[in-house]
């Protein structure tokens, strides 16, 4: 490794303000790609030749001669993306961005708030009706404890310590939504599927760090990828640990051969539409993301309901063509309007995230621990793991690729004015 250093002279505070933004761009959601990309557009402006080494323990700003000049931290706590975006207004500023403004755009980013804990509640509460709604829930009281079940989650989330880490948080509200369960089987409130427990548990879900690990892996910085997928991972599994737990301790359990229930065009449309707006104020978005998140996740699921419905293709592929819609649309908007792909991107395809493929199947390995197990059981939990599988893999392609086509086509326009501007 090499040896850190101190900065002297005038490089020192270029290169605290080029690590600080770095950091800021990373931890919220930004890709690793265009945060070394701006890096590179902040060497240009200060005139220095710093180059960012990322990794997940912490980003390292490297001197010409190799040494490290700052290193900072990079753990993931919370995804604030209007830090994101007060950083590129400030880079693409009307004229181009001058030093001070940048420097005072940085100090401003590093303090903007998370968006209030009443409006988060109220959002995974929404969130998590909404996605019952797709998945055919059926009684009206059991509609009003899972709004309560996933808002107290919520709360849960933003009152415990932030070094208690991602992947407590989403155990505690993940075990609430688990009781509220099966509370609602006592009650007779509840389907067979627990939609009450499952989906305020697919609200948990690190949507924006999968989808960077599989821009990393795109990239082939396959090292970041596998610490973001593992870091997502274990929060998966603390989502469905607590579910069951929670089901569990309240005597109730997740069939894993249980089925959900078809819904019309029209509710499916809005209800994942729904469901999309809410994850704009998870990350922290800026507010006009909502509108965007909503039109492209109400397209990409109207156009992958009738490819299933009326033209018979299975859940993965509709999947990949949700995907792809949404990427297609979603992808030159972000670009222009600088802000992070993953957190509208995800936003707008929250409603495909296999949660309850996932969840059944986790409690069905547990089932085979306790019991010889049924062989229904068994075929039902090996093709719940494999369409979840599937489900995310053509989640990445979908998203993905357009993106990657869609920013190079972009990135040669930019270019090409830029050329023009100097020849003018």
């Amino acid at each position: 490794m090499p040896s850190s250093v101190t900065p002297s002279g005038h490089d020192a505070p270029h290169a605290t303000l080029i690590a600080q933004a770095a950091q800021i761009l990373y931890t919220n959601g930004e890709t690793t790609h265009a945060t070394t990309e701006v890096v590179g557009e902040l060497n240009a402006l200060f005139g220095t030749d710093y180059t960012l080494v990322p990794s997940w323990p912490q980003l390292s700003l490297l001197h010409p001669d190799g040494t490290i000049v700052r290193a900072v931290p990079t753990r993931i706590e919370g995804i604030n993306m209007r830090r994101v975006s007060r950083i590129h207004k400030a880079l693409h500023a009307p004229g181009g961005p001058d030093r001070a403004g940048l420097t005072a755009a940085v100090t401003q980013a590093a303090r903007l708030p998370a968006c209030p804990t009443w409006l988060f509640c109220l959002a995974c509460g929404v969130g998590a009706t909404m996605m019952s709604l797709l998945y055919g829930i059926g009684h009206v009281h059991s509609v009003a404890l899972l709004f309560a079940a996933s808002a107290l989650g919520g709360l849960l989330r933003r009152v415990l310590p932030a070094g208690a880490g991602q992947a407590t948080r989403a155990l505690a509200a993940a075990f609430v939504a688990g009781l509220a369960g099966a509370l609602s089987v006592h009650l007779g409130w509840s389907s067979s599927a627990r939609l009450i427990a499952v989906c305020p548990g697919m609200m948990l879900v690190p949507g924006p760090q999968l989808l960077n690990a599989c821009m990393d892996i795109a990239r082939h910085r396959h090292d970041l990828a596998v610490a973001r997928i593992c870091e997502a991972g274990l929060t998966i599994l603390a989502i469905a640990a607590g579910i069951i737990g929670g089901l569990a301790l309240g005597g109730a359990d997740l069939p894993v051969t249980a089925r959900t229930g078809a819904i019309p065009l029209w509710l499916d449309v809005l209800a994942a539409a729904g469901a999309a707006c809410c994850f704009p104020v998870f990350f922290s978005m800026p507010y006009r993301t909502i509108i965007l998140a909503f039109l492209a996740g109400a397209l990409g699921h109207g156009v992958r309901w009738l490819a299933i419905n009326d033209l018979g293709w299975s859940a993965p592929a509709g999947a990949l063509l949700d995907c792809l819609v949404v990427s297609l649309v979603a992808t030159p908007i972000c670009r222009l309007r600088h802000v992070p792909f993953a957190g509208v991107g995800f936003a707008s395809v929250v409603a495909l995230v296999p949660g309850v493929y996932l969840f059944r199947g986790m409690a069905g390995l547990i089932a085979f621990t306790t019991s010889a197990g049924d062989p229904a059981e068994a075929l039902a939990t090996m093709t719940d793991l494999t369409t979840a599988g599937f489900i995310i893999v053509a989640m990445a392609i979908g998203l993905i690729a357009p993106h990657r086509l869609i920013d190079a086509w972009m990135d040669r326009l930019d270019a090409r004015r830029a050329r023009g501007r100097t020849s003018g």
